[in-house]
């Protein structure tokens, strides 16, 4: 329960203010939350709309490719008792935090159950300290003579990436701040950990069916890491089977936990969830993992390395058979990690394994401290768990604050220049720290929700929006458009080619052409702001032909526009 007091220290303040409401009536939200909690809340609100096959809210004429289980929750919550898909969004996440945290330990503990005080405590260490980026990004900024409030423009668990160009490990509060749904997919894969321990390769068969499910589910939340889970299983099986000459028969049993692995898998393809991901797979030591490796790793799990490697350590060593599922998925974690890599996105596989990594990675720190009491060694045990502490926690204490102050406006790209890094100018990477819906675009946005119908394909121009409000109108609007930057999603030429017509429909100077093309897309309404108005000035001639382009909405900045049929 003490550990459990971890999850609304690390999650309730930056979801206080998410999506915050300030003095001027601005909606405010933080970076990273604008790279996935607003695809989250479009991908929700398509959800919500209960087709038989959700769409794609970016590119509305085709069905969505994406593991989108987790989101099915939320979308139910919000469409059945009005609370807004916002806060289900993060009423599940916070949900999916404390189950994270309890399927972690219970894990661990199944593996050192004698020992319950020092496994909550290898498991806070995890969640709270694998990382040495914050103190890196500490001393970087004492040594360049700069103020301690460069920390805010920094994005702290990325530090080794950016300045080592090599992987990118998100710690597990992000994943509770970012990602809940590879948080719920770790832990339900994790919770069948327990059963392949204490019930092995003799488990009755209700048990190994649970296990089964557990890694379905896990498997239809994240087809990657529920892969992942099915192996840690079969493996500890085996070893067990080994260790213990069971018979033929006993570990063919097991095969009852195959049959929902089985359902899931093709559940999974039905949806095509992973549509076009076998394409850009590439299977080697390629890419950013080539990149410092050895460095990499330690600045990002360094800190718990040392009690693992004390729990490993061969000399006096106790049998490990408990230990095997947390060494199974360790070295599985590290192999995928550095043998895995997605061409169109080199970090996502990296995210995704770094999770795998901190989730089975408790027990082998828990058992680095229980040898250190074994053998009398408290003072050093608590000698060990400060150094962890005092170079883990700076990352968590920074990111923790970073995610919840959406008082930071500053550019991302100028903030890095101003420590002397060497960032070129490129619109689609540049972003704020903290995006600003203003109250006029909030008004339209709301308008739009209440007054179209909800399947309308509502267009705004998506290149020059950039990596802020590349979701404007499928988050805040949740409509779909017909085409949009779709950063969340696997890229494809589709999205480029439909881009370039959509940025010739606001740039060019003839109307009736801008029509023809608008309605050849299945466009409905055009949503045009200062964004689009700067950016095009020829956008004033939709005003100019109202027998195309019907203002159906208009305030001091943004205008919408009904296309007539």
């Amino acid at each position: 329960m003490l550990l459990l007091l971890l999850v609304p220290t690390l999650v309730a303040p930056p979801f206080a203010r998410l999506g915050e409401v300030d003095r001027s009536g601005n909606h405010l939200y933080r970076a990273y939350f604008i790279a996935d909690f607003v695809w989250h809340t479009a991908l929700t609100a398509e959800l919500a709309k209960e087709a038989p096959r959700p769409r794609n809210p970016f590119l509305a004429g085709e069905r969505v490719h994406y593991y989108w289980t987790y989101f099915r929750i939320p979308a139910t919550l919000a469409q059945r008792s009005g609370v807004g898909i916002e806060n289900a969004l993060k009423l599940n996440a916070f949900a999916t935090a404390l189950l994270l945290a309890a399927a972690i330990y219970i894990a661990a503990w199944a593996a050192l159950p004698e020992w319950p005080f020092l496994v909550a405590a290898g498991v806070a260490l995890t969640i709270l300290c694998p990382s040495a980026e914050g103190l890196a990004g500490i001393v970087d900024v004492v040594r360049r003579g700069l103020p301690i409030s460069e920390l805010r423009d920094l994005n702290i668990d990325a530090v080794a990436a950016w300045g080592l160009k090599g992987l990118r490990i998100d710690n597990l509060p992000r994943t509770m701040w970012y990602t809940p749904q590879h948080g719920f997919s770790c832990l339900l894969g994790v919770l069948a950990v327990p059963v392949a321990l204490c019930g092995g390769v003799r488990a009755k068969p209700p048990a190994i069916l649970l296990a089964g499910c557990l890694l379905a589910a896990s498997l239809a939340f994240n087809p990657l890491l529920g892969a992942a889970f099915c192996a840690i299983y079969g493996v500890t099986i085996l070893i067990d089977a080994i260790r213990k000459r069971a018979s033929v028969g006993d570990v063919l049993r097991h095969a009852l936990a195959v049959i929902p692995v089985a359902v899931a898998l093709a559940w999974c393809t039905l949806n095509e969830v992973g549509e076009g991901a076998g394409d850009v797979l590439h299977i080697g030591f390629w890419g950013p993992a080539r990149n410092a490796t050895l460095l990499t790793f330690l600045m990002q799990f360094g800190p718990i390395l040392i009690p693992m490697a004390g729990a490993l350590w061969p000399k006096g060593q106790r049998s490990l058979a408990t230990l095997w599922p947390a060494i199974t998925g360790v070295v599985l974690a590290i192999a995928i990690m550095h043998l895995v890599t997605l061409t169109v996105d080199q970090f996502w596989v990296g995210f995704r394994a770094g999770n795998l990594f901190l989730v089975m990675a408790p027990p082998l720190v828990a058992y680095g401290f229980v040898r250190l009491r074994l053998a009398g060694l408290d003072r050093l045990a608590w000698g060990v768990a400060a150094v962890v502490l005092l170079t883990g926690l700076p990352t968590t204490v920074i990111d923790a604050y970073n995610t919840q102050d959406v008082s930071n406006r500053h550019l991302w790209r100028d903030a890095e220049r101003a420590r002397g890094g060497n960032v070129p100018f490129d619109p689609q990477s540049e972003y704020r720290w903290t995006l600003m819906i203003t109250p006029e675009e909030w008004e339209a946005l709301t308008w739009i929700r209440l007054n179209t119908p909800p399947t309308a394909v509502v267009q705004a121009e998506p290149i020059v929006r950039g990596r802020e409000t590349w979701s404007l109108i499928p988050t805040f609007a949740e409509r779909r458009m017909a085409t949009g930057n779709a950063l969340a999603l696997i890229a494809r030429p589709t999205y480029e080619q439909r881009n370039r017509l959509i940025k010739g429909i606001y740039s060019g100077s003839d109307a009736h052409l801008a029509w023809q093309q608008a309605r050849a897309l299945g466009i409905e309404y055009l949503y045009v702001d200062d964004t689009e108005r700067t950016a095009y000035p020829h956008v004033s001639k939709f005003d100019a032909a109202p027998d195309l382009f019907k203002p159906v909405f208009r305030n001091a900045e943004a205008v919408v526009y009904a296309l007539r049929p």
